[in-house]
């Protein structure tokens, strides 16, 4: 039997159902008329609905979505249309290529992540919300791309979501917050080297019909439309978890809490004191990023950083973030840490330009935090990326890599891989290649600070 298909609106409209019968069928395809876009459920799901806009089970509905969130705002529709199989498979569940229909399945960044942060010194966004960080692509296997493709880099999100949406954007102004005071920098910094790596979001999946930088408007728009599904202040007020200079609550709990409201475990982050700092909700996703069904899914990264105990502080009203200028990419946020770059299980160290090396010196590196949590590693010889897998150092690189730093073991790790390679082992004045990935001799790269 042919498949049947619907189109699938880029748009979401709110919580308004759309009337079935004006939509028009041709053939085995349902076509839904401008006038009744898709809709959204609690976890994104798309539902079909026979129910007229304006009748009393529309408004029910309505007024239980809205309850749901402590604050809403209302969505525009967008231009474009595309259309999918209705029989889609999970994400990160199929068993043969969905190359043909990569506008409709999202790979390899099928593990969405709505991540949030809980900002209190400096106090950033209402004192009870947590606020926004981003709408992460992870591969499968919980490793990541990032900056998939600078053909669709922005520098303006402020000016692009508002052509669309004013209200969006003062939502935005209000729940997605860098805690230095400048918005619209992380706003640029999370679809630059997030939103480009959604295989279903390329203007290509758009079609003739497509308005301006709409992918990216789409990109922004979800990620709230997510967000307001995961009320994380909410959920744990609700298990007697609340803000506070003096109480302390278990890990166990704090898990708990927001597992049984979200339907899976969430990965959970502290900061050095102890303090509640970050929340991860992952979900598998049936369909395109706009519009599909999201399916909460446990969190493949292991909470090691928060320990019994944890402190969850009130934001502290009278430390206000100083507002900076705009800048291109993610900002240090404390003095550079220097150390050096070591080798698990082999003798040895990294040299200036990245390369292992048994004889001499080893290199000094600096390690800059960033206010995204991510760190720059810097040697005498230049910025540090992975380029074609391969570790290097170079005056030449003008994009420095975003690697991460996980301070309890020391472990240096890129796109979500701790797991570094060499063809062979360094000995005498030969230098070897450290590559990203498993290969003949494999180690982890720790940062000793000095």
């Amino acid at each position: 039997m042919q498949r049947a298909l619907i189109i699938l609106a880029s748009a979401i409209v709110g919580a308004k159902a759309f009337n079935l019968a004006d939509a028009m069928t041709e053939g085995s395809c349902i076509v839904l008329s401008t006038k009744y876009p898709v809709i959204s459920t609690g976890v994104h799901e798309v539902v079909q609905s026979s129910t007229p806009i304006g009748s009393s089970s529309s408004s029910s509905e309505a007024s239980s979505v809205a309850s749901s969130t402590e604050s809403s705002y209302t969505i525009e529709p967008t231009s474009s249309y595309r259309s999918c199989p209705m029989d889609l498979p999970l994400s990160c569940s199929n068993t043969t290529s969905m190359d043909s229909l990569s506008c409709c399945f999202e790979s390899p960044g099928g593990l969405v992540l709505q991540t949030q942060f809980w900002d209190y010194k400096p106090a950033t966004g209402p004192e009870d919300a947590f606020t926004i960080h981003g709408l992460w692509p992870d591969n499968c296997d919980g490793s990541y791309d990032q900056y998939c493709d600078k053909s669709m880099e922005i520098t303006n999100p402020k000016e692009i979501v508002g052509s669309y949406n004013e209200e969006l954007l003062s939502y935005m102004e209000t729940y997605w917050k860098d805690y230095k005071g400048d918005d619209e920098s992380l706003w640029e910094h999370e679809f630059n080297k997030h939103g480009t790596c959604y295989s279903t979001l390329k203007p290509t999946c758009y079609g003739d019909n497509m308005t301006d930088h709409e992918y990216v408007y789409d990109y922004y728009r979800e990620t709230v439309e997510l967000y307001e599904t995961l009320p994380t202040y909410q959920w744990l007020k609700d298990a007697d978890i609340v803000p506070s200079t003096t109480a302390t609550y278990s890990k166990d709990a704090f898990i708990a809490a927001l597992s049984q409201k979200h339907g899976a475990i969430p990965y959970i982050s502290c900061d050095s004191d102890n303090a509640i700092s970050e929340i991860w909700y992952y979900f598998h996703i049936r369909g395109p990023l706009v519009g599909g069904e999201y399916v909460p899914t446990d969190s493949t990264t292991v909470s090691k950083s928060c320990k019994d105990g944890i402190k969850f502080p009130p934001k502290q009203k009278d430390t206000t973030p100083t507002t900076t200028q705009t800048s291109d990419g993610p900002q240090s946020t404390a003095p550079a840490t220097k150390g050096y770059i070591t080798l698990s299980g082999q003798d040895g160290c990294l040299i200036k330009n990245g390369h292992w090396y048994t004889t001499g010196t080893c290199a000094t590196y600096s390690m800059i935090q960033l206010s995204t949590g991510s760190v720059y590693l810097k040697s005498s010889a230049g910025y540090c990326t992975i380029a074609n897998k391969q570790f290097t150092c170079s005056s030449d690189v003008t994009s420095p890599f975003e690697f991460n730093y996980d301070s309890s073991a020391n472990v240096l790790s890129a796109n979500g891989v701790t797991t570094f390679s060499a063809a062979e082992a360094a000995k005498g004045q030969t230098q070897e290649v450290v590559s990203l990935g498993s290969g003949a001799i494999d180690f982890t790269l720790q940062f000793s600070p000095k």
